[in-house]
C-alpha cells in the first residue's frame, strides 16, 4: 500500500513539473545545458522516498517496508553543501462509550443488567529528521553525495477505561523518546532540462528508544493501584517466538530501553526550485 501511494505521488509530481518554469541555474537551451538542470547555492528542494530497512526492531523478521516522512525539504547552502529536514507526524484515536450488558450472552436476556462503559484509546508519534549532505561532483547528469542524519522524536500512547457501577477506572499511558544517527551515500540522476532528479541512497543507521514502558493506574471508590508493563516483545532464545506474557507482566518499578543498528536502501525523487 505504501509503495502504491509513493508511486502515485511520484507520477503526479512528474506531470506537474512538466508545466512549470525551470530553476535559474539552468536554461532551456541545448547550448548551455544539454542534459540535466543541476541545483546550486540558494536552491530549495522537495523530495520523497521509499525503500527497505534491514535489521530494524520494528519487525522481528529483519526487514520493514517504509516511506520517508511526507514533508522533506532540502536547501543548498553552497553549490556542494546541502541541508535537509523531514517532519513526520501521526495520530490515531478511537473513542467508545455507552452501556454494556453485564451478562455475556448473545442476544442478551430481557432482564439483563447493564452498566456504564467507556473505552478511549489514542496513539501517535512526532519525528524530526535533520541532516546534511556533501555533493562531490558538478555534473549535470549524475550527482554523487554523502551525508548524515539525526532523527529524533517522541512516540506516545494512552487509554482510559471506565466500567461497572460503581465505576472502576483504568488509565494507561506511555511516552518514549527516540534518537538515532545515520550515515549514507547517494546517487541521483537529473531528468533532462527539468529541475527533477531520481536517485538512490544507501546508509547505516543506529537508534535508541528510552522509556518503553506503560504506566497503569486503577482507581475505584475505595483504592488506587499503580503498576507498569513492558511495551516491547520478548523472544524465546530457543525458538525465536515472542513470549505472549512479556508485555502484560506487572512491575512495581521498570526501566526499559531498546537499541538497534541496521542498514537502509531507499529510492528518492526530488524537485528543485528557487
Amino acid at each position: 500500500m505504501k509503495k502504491r501511494l509513493f508511486i502515485s505521488a511520484a507520477l503526479l509530481l512528474v506531470s506537474g513539473v512538466l508545466a512549470m518554469a525551470q530553476i535559474s541555474t539552468g536554461e532551456p537551451s541545448a547550448v548551455k545545458i544539454k542534459t540535466g538542470n543541476r541545483p546550486d547555492k540558494g536552491t530549495f528542494g522537495i523530495f520523497m522516498g521509499s525503500g527497505m530497512d534491514f535489521g530494524s526492531f520494528i519487525n522481528n523478521d529483519g526487514s520493514d517496508d517504509y516511506v520517508l516522512p511526507l514533508v522533506n525539504i532540502k536547501y543548498f547552502f553552497t553549490d556542494k553543501l546541502e541541508g535537509r529536514i523531514g517532519l513526520d507526524i501521526y495520530r490515531h484515536d478511537v473513542n467508545l462509550s455507552g452501556k454494556k450488558y453485564k451478562a455475556v450472552t448473545v442476544p442478551p436476556a430481557d432482564d439483563a443488567e447493564s452498566a456504564k462503559f467507556v473505552n478511549n484509546e489514542g496513539s501517535g508519534n512526532a519525528m524530526l529528521w535533520p541532516g546534511i549532505a556533501y555533493h562531490f561532483t558538478k555534473h549535470n547528469i549524475l550527482d554523487v553525495y554523502c551525508g548524515a542524519e539525526l532523527p529524533l522524536g517522541l512516540t506516545s500512547a494512552s487509554s482510559k477505561s471506565v466500567s461497572g457501577d460503581p465505576s472502576v477506572i483504568v488509565k494507561s499511558s506511555s511516552c518514549a523518546f527516540n534518537i538515532g544517527l545515520g550515515a549514507f551515500i547517494g546517487l541521483q540522476a537529473f531528468v533532462g532540462n527539468l529541475p527533477l532528479a531520481i536517485g538512490v541512497e544507501y546508509g547505516l543507521y543506529g537508534a535508541y528508544a528510552f522509556g518503553l514502558k506503560t504506566k497503569h493506574v486503577r482507581t475505584d471508590e475505595n483504592s488506587k493501584k499503580v503498576w507498569y508493563t513492558n511495551n516491547m516483545l520478548m523472544y524465546d532464545p530457543d525458538t525465536g517466538n515472542p513470549i505472549p506474557s512479556s508485555v502484560t507482566d506487572p512491575f512495581e518499578k521498570l526501566h526499559v530501553g531498546e537499541g538497534y543498528m541496521g542498514n537502509q536502501l531507499r529510492f528518492t525523487i526530488s524537485y528543485y526550485f528557487k
